[in-house]
């Protein structure tokens, strides 16, 4: 036999990493038949460098040959080429014998490594992965007498766990092939953990609802993506955390993971997926030796709501906040404590800067108000011009609608201004108040005149500003009443018109003359002909089309207008009135989990056939977010979505303006409805499980979706009788929160807005089943499920109660509210703690709003949008798409927020 050939590509092993990491940059971009040949030539190159015995060269190549196969299982064209690709490179079985072959050479190219090092001087000492690998491949000092046990690899149909004895002869038995995934902390992972080469950890934190093992593969660090890889080719998968037995609950680390490997890894389809019975401590106290740092124990938590708590969520009924407490906690306005001189004076010496920072905070408000009521008066001016020409020329009636738009959304900017000044006029008065109580009391705050020369010089430069300011919006408020002047002339010409049967000029006023065109059309006056209908002939055409044909076989037309763009950066053209439609898709497509759902080809074997919509709103959504994507259009028009849409609610199929919040309500449901396919697992009967888990199976009928895994939540209704204090609850499904808004402020929090939506409210005549009467009572929501993405909606439109008629308005406050670190914790129901662990380790983070300019009569829709790749906020204006600033997204235009708890950003910004 000949010998190995001597050593030349690395000093150790760890270099020869550096050699097989190194694929073409282009590689993902090429086709996929040019990838499998250069894969098959690589392979045959292989196996003649390792019957050569060119250790080196041949595990390169080997481990550079695993790294394109995994380019290949993600191409695009992969599910549909997989017969013809694995007639080319082999089956399953083939790998197997490569894996083999690498871990018989990687055994061999360390001790040759080390051998090399000791003979030049080095440490004679082997490193702590070779004893770990030699130990892991059954190479134990041989017993005269005794014969090693034999162990055959357990069958998933056959057994779903093992024991810590039987685990323990798999890792020691080199003829059982297996993946080990730990998925506690990293932390305690670090800390220890089992000896064997080929052991990953899956932290805990990466396990959460609507996770994927691409996702999963993305967010490991990269010494363990090459293990994690490992699954593709191993017979079995073995799964433990800290200390499970049995069965795993719902939602824990362990049951997720198992169920992402079951149902979101495509490419373990054969490979057997079990679990350590008892986990790592089990195996820890059987095998100490085989463990890094037995006597380590994580530390134990003391949760006062643990399992053991009973069904009472309120044992007190002096315990639940009340909705009227909801908008009286403290808000912009200082606490004062005017009762001590001292604790007065120090809490001014203390805020005198903050006082300064106030100032300063009041210049820079009314410079960026100057500044905004300049492009209302430039806008204005723009449109007065634009109307004055006659007629029409091609292209006016788009570039009227933009500027219109435009000038919506400068005024509720300027509306978000007023708000601001109002907010930081009241904190100077507090703090003045605070000062002239001191001096009437004697006391000298202000020591240096020169101080108090200065301020006054700063405020008088403040009013100096303010009268420009009052000035400019008297200019705006002007041009604005000569617009409505004409409105109103255009409305009451139009009225004559139709009276006299006379055809209506060709010539059109502005879009506030569509009073259908705010946010609920049903609920406006009766329908008129829409102003900017740019696509009615198109899509009449394109509708005609779809009808002959089947929807699954025709091409879509995207009519897109092309131009190199960043990724995600693609905007939607307006399809006549769909900006509501455009802005919920933008949101959705900067959903980061959901788009990487959606771009792989694999979703399709998830599509419910057996449905109302028949699987066709996710192919369409599919298709539109996947199109956004390409960063090789400038805009694309959802012509087949918004046709399919219309098939099944017919209000979305026409040109008139809808509820952004409708829409996304009605959208939710068909798209968990499109993807319900999976069936949930249940350990036990019905009746055994807890009320929140029954109530969440027959609500989806023993079915899941990845939608209901990513936007769906649950709601616990508490019901406390006030003389008996009884309690009864029940559970409901949601997949946003609709949050009402305090009806007389121009500002509030979100929390205030939480605190109103899950405060108590006193219930009269409610039928007490102990009492066997009507009692008052006290009603309380809290959440029992919380979503991994969660959707806040605000409930800006209400029906004005001082009309005659229905009529609609609007609400214009300004709601602050965080764009990371939001906390939901403290509106968890007591009992439901333990269950939503996993996504209160992370705080929700937002990165999308849908938001809403304008009035009940005129309205239009945008998105704001965190970018995943650039990190960056974009705003999506139907067509038009361009950068903000992050301190922008905060306005009283936000309509609906995005958070998500899921760790989609860069690891570097996870906390």
């Amino acid at each position: 036999m000949n010998h190995p050939k001597q050593l030349y590509l690395g000093e150790r092993f760890d270099d020869l990493e550096k050699l097989y990491m190194k694929l073409p940059p282009d590689i993902k971009d090429r086709e996929i038949d040019i990838i499998c040949r250069s894969a098959r030539k690589l392979m045959e190159q292989c196996d003649e460098n390792y019957i050569k015995r060119d250790e080196e060269l041949a595990y390169v190549g080997y481990m550079k040959l695993i790294n394109l196969v995994q380019v290949i299982r993600k191409n695009k064209d992969y599910a549909r080429k997989k017969e013809a690709i694995t007639r080319l490179l082999g089956t399953q079985s083939d790998f197997n014998r490569i894996f083999e072959k690498l871990s018989k050479l990687k055994n061999s190219l360390e001790a040759r490594y080390e051998e090399r090092a000791r003979q030049r001087g080095g440490s004679a000492t082997l490193s702590r992965a070779v004893e770990l690998e030699r130990a892991s491949n059954g190479k134990q000092p041989v017993v005269v007498g005794k014969e090693a046990p034999m162990v055959v690899p357990i069958a998933s149909g056959q057994k779903q766990s093992v024991t810590a004895t039987e685990l323990h002869a798999m890792i020691n038995d080199s003829r059982v092939s297996m993946l080990i995934m730990d998925c506690r902390p990293a932390k305690d992972y670090e800390t220890s953990h089992l000896r064997y080469a080929y052991l990953v950890n899956v932290p805990e934190h990466l396990l959460v609802a609507g996770m994927t093992a691409g996702k999963i593969n993305h967010a490991l660090p990269p010494e363990s993506r090459t293990l994690w890889s490992n699954r593709m080719v191993k017979e079995q998968v073995v799964l433990m955390d800290w200390n499970t037995s049995g069965v795993p609950v719902k939602d824990t680390p362990l049951y997720i993971l198992n169920y992402t490997l079951c149902h979101y890894d495509q490419d373990i389809e054969d490979t057997k997926i079990i679990r350590l019975d008892g986990g790592y401590e089990s195996f820890v106290l059987h095998y100490p030796a085989s463990c890094t740092n037995p006597s380590y124990r994580p530390p134990t938590v003391l949760d006062a709501m643990g399992d053991n708590i009973d069904d009472i969520e309120y044992p007190n009924i002096s315990d639940i906040p009340m909705k009227e407490e909801s908008f009286t906690k403290p808000g912009f306005k200082p606490t004062i404590d005017r009762n001590s001189k001292v604790a007065a004076v120090t809490l001014y010496e203390a805020r005198k800067k903050p006082l300064e920072d106030i100032l300063v905070e009041h210049e820079q408000i009314l410079d960026k108000s100057k500044q905004n009521a300049l492009e209302i008066i430039n806008t204005e001016t723009e449109l007065k011009n634009l109307e004055q020409q006659q007629p029409l020329e091609p292209g006016l009636d788009e570039t009227q609608e933009s500027l219109l738009y435009e000038v919506m959304q400068l005024k509720d900017r300027q509306r978000d201004y007023e708000a601001e000044k109002a907010r930081i006029l009241e904190e100077e008065q507090s703090y003045k108040q605070l000062e002239q109580e001191q001096k009437e009391r004697g006391e000298q705050i202000s020591s240096e005149q020169a101080e108090q020369l200065e301020r006054e010089a700063y405020e008088r430069r403040l009013r100096d500003k303010e009268r420009e300011q009052r000035e400019l919006e008297e200019k705006c408020q002007r041009l604005a009443r000569e617009r409505e002047t004409k409105l109103a002339l255009a409305r009451e010409q139009k009225r004559h018109l139709k009276e006299n049967n006379v055809p209506e000029p060709v010539k059109r006023a502005y879009p506030e003359d569509d009073q259908r065109s705010g946010p609920y059309a049903g609920n406006a006056t009766p329908a008129r002909m829409p102003l900017f209908d740019r696509s009615a002939k198109p899509l009449a055409d394109h509708n005609h089309n779809v009808r002959t044909r089947d929807l699954d076989v025709v091409q879509r037309d995207f009519a897109p207008v092309y131009g190199s763009v960043g990724r995600g950066l693609t905007g939607l053209k307006n399809l006549g009135n769909t900006c509501y439609m455009n802005s919920i898709l933008q949101c959705l497509s900067n959903t980061h989990f959901l788009n990487e759902f959606f771009h792989d080809p694999s979703f399709k074997m998830h599509l419910n056939r057996n449905n109302k919509t028949q699987g066709k709103i996710g192919e369409e959504v599919a298709a539109v977010i996947k199109a956004l994507w390409t960063g090789q259009y400038k805009c694309i028009a959802s012509k087949n979505l918004r046709y399919v849409v219309g098939q099944y609610e017919r209000q979305f199929g026409g040109i008139e303006q809808q509820d952004s919040h409708e829409f996304l309500t009605i959208l939710m449901d068909w798209l968990h409805s499109d993807l319900q396919t999976k069936q949930m697992q249940i350990s036990t009967s019905l009746d055994q499980l807890p009320p929140s888990e029954k109530a969440w199976i027959e609500h989806f009928k023993g079915k899941d979706s990845y939608i209901s895994e990513l936007f769906y939540g649950q709601i616990k209704s508490t019901v406390k009788c006030t003389r008996c204090h009884k309690e009864s609850a029940t559970y409901e499904s949601f997949s946003n929160l609709s949050l009402e808004l305090p009806q007389d402020s121009n500002i509030c929090y979100l929390e205030n807005c939480l605190d109103m939506y899950f405060n108590g409210e006193e219930v009269r005549g409610w039928h007490c089943p102990k009492c066997k009467s009507n009692q008052d009572a006290i009603k309380k929501l809290d959440i029992s499920r919380l979503p991994s993405i969660l959707v806040v909606h605000f409930k800006r439109f209400y029906a004005d109660p001082d009309t005659m008629a229905t009529v609609y308005r609007k609400k214009q406050t300004l709601v602050k509210f965080p764009l990371s670190e939001l906390n939901m914790t403290r509106y968890l129901a007591r009992t439901e703690v333990n269950r939503n662990k996993r996504l209160t380790t992370f705080r929700y983070h937002l990165y999308g709003v849908s938001n809403h300019y304008g009035s009940m009569e005129s309205g239009h829709y945008t998105a704001f949008c965190l970018n995943n790749i650039h990190q960056k906020w974009f705003k999506f204006d139907d067509y038009n798409v361009s950068s903000i600033d992050a301190s922008d997204v905060q306005a009283s235009a936000a309509y609906i927020l995005f958070y998500s708890c899921l760790p989609d950003r860069p690891q570097s910004d996870v906390r």
